[in-house]
C-alpha cells in the first residue's frame, strides 16, 4: 500500500490480525489512564528522546520524513531520535510502538499504516505521560495533533495552473480529474479545491471525476476512459503521481501530447512526476513536504511537551496543515535543489 494517499481498508483476514494485535496492546496497558488527552500532563524524559513510527522507512516520502525531524529535534536539544520501522504492516506499527513508548522516548511521532489502530497506541503512550502526534495519511483517537498537507489548497492550485494555461482558448474547456478511492481520507479535499475552483470559471467545466484506484494501471486504464468518452477534454488532474503517470502512458498511447493536449497535472512531489517532468511529459504537478512536515510534527510534539497549546489550523480535529507547491518545468531545478537530499 502507498503511504501519504494510501487506503486504509484491508481484507477480512488482515482486519483479524490487527484486531488481535490491537487486544493484546490494549492488555499491556494499564486500567484507569488518563482518558482524554487534555487530561494528560506530559513529561519530558532523560535523555530527551523521540520516537518516530514510520509507515515505510525504504519508501523516500518517509525518509523525507526523517530529514524533517532528524533536522527539527536538533533545536530543541533532543538527544536521540528511536525510530521503528513498521514495514507497511499494521501488526508491526502496532506492537513496535509500544517497544518506543517503553523504552523512554518523551514524544511519539507516528505516521500511521492503518489510522483505526491509533487508539490503543495512543492511550498507552498517554498512560506514560507521552504525547502523540500523527504525522499524514489519517488520524484516528484522542491524538495530540495532527499534521497533514493543504489537500484542498493542493487542488486550487492544479484548477488554477490548467484556468490559467487555457485562458487563451475560446468556448467552454472541458477538463477531468483522476480521483483517488473514495474512502482515501485525502481524496474529498484534493478533488473539493479542484472542482471548487473550477466552478468559478464558466468557461471550463469538470466533464469527469472518476477513480483511478491509486495505482498507474488505474491511471493509465481512468485517462484512456476519459479520452474515448471526452475527446476534446483540455486538461486532466491526477490526485496521486502514480496515477498521473499510468495517465501520461495513455495519453502517448492515443498520439496526444500531456504539456498541451491535454495538459496533465499530478499530485505528490513523487520521483516519477519530477522524472516525467524532466523529460518533457507532465506540464505540473502539486508537491507536499515530507521534510517540512516533519519540521512541524517535532515542532508541536514540542510545544505539548512544554505545557503549550499549539496553533492548529482546525482545533477541532488539532490539524495543523502544511503548505503544499506547484512545480513546473521552468521551477523544476530550483525546486530539486531545494528539497532534494544534498
Amino acid at each position: 500500500m502507498k503511504r501519504h494517499d494510501c487506503e486504509s481498508v484491508g481484507n477480512a483476514h488482515r482486519r483479524f490480525l490487527l484486531g488481535a494485535a490491537v487486544v493484546a496492546l490494549l492488555g499491556l496497558i494499564s486500567v484507569g489512564g488518563a482518558a482524554r488527552a487534555e487530561d494528560v500532563k506530559f513529561a519530558k524524559k532523560s535523555p530527551l528522546t523521540l520516537g518516530y513510527s514510520i509507515q515505510s522507512a525504504q519508501d523516500p516520502y518517509w525518509k523525507g520524513y526523517v530529514r524533517g525531524i532528524e533536522e527539527e529535534m536538533k533545536k530543541y536539544g533532543f538527544t536521540k531520535l528511536l525510530t521503528q520501522d513498521s514495514q507497511a504492516s499494521a501488526q508491526k506499527q502496532v506492537s513496535g510502538s509500544l517497544a518506543l513508548i517503553n523504552n523512554g522516548i518523551s514524544a511519539l511521532i507516528i505516521s500511521p499504516h492503518e489510522p483505526s489502530a491509533l487508539p490503543a497506541t495512543i492511550k498507552a503512550a498517554h498512560n506514560e505521560k507521552i504525547p502523540v502526534v500523527v504525522g499524514d495519511v489519517g488520524a484516528t483517537g484522542d491524538h495530540d495533533g495532527f499534521v497533514l498537507s493543504d489537500n484542498y489548497q493542493g487542488g486550487v492550485l492544479a484548477a488554477e495552473f490548467i484556468i490559467k494555461s487555457l485562458s487563451s482558448k475560446s468556448g467552454v474547456q472541458e477538463v477531468a480529474a483522476i480521483a483517488l478511492n473514495p474512502t482515501t481520507s485525502v481524496n474529498k479535499p484534493r478533488s473539493d479545491g479542484f472542482t471548487d475552483t473550477i466552478a468559478k470559471n464558466a468557461n471550463f467545466k469538470v466533464v469527469a471525476n472518476i477513480s483511478g484506484q491509486q495505482t498507474l494501471e488505474g491511471g493509465f486504464k481512468a485517462a484512456q476512459a476519459i479520452l474515448a468518452a471526452n475527446p476534446k477534454v483540455a486538461a486532466i488532474y491526477c490526485m496521486n503521481d502514480s496515477m498521473a503517470a499510468g495517465a501520461q502512458q495513455a495519453i502517448e498511447q492515443a498520439g496526444r501530447n500531456s504539456l498541451t493536449d491535454p495538459i496533465l497535472v499530478g499530485f505528490n512531489g513523487d520521483d516519477v512526476a519530477l522524472k516525467l517532468m524532466a523529460e518533457g511529459k507532465l506540464a505540473a504537478d502539486v508537491a507536499q513536504s515530507p521534510y517540512q512536515q516533519g519540521k512541524v510534527a517535532v515542532d508541536i510534539a514540542w510545544q505539548l511537551l512544554n505545557g503549550e497549546k499549539p496553533t492548529y489550523s482546525d482545533p477541532a480535529t488539532k490539524i495543523v496543515n502544511v503548505p503544499v507547491e506547484l512545480v513546473i518545468p521552468s521551477s523544476l531545478k530550483e525546486y530539486m535543489d531545494r528539497t532534494q537530499p544534498k
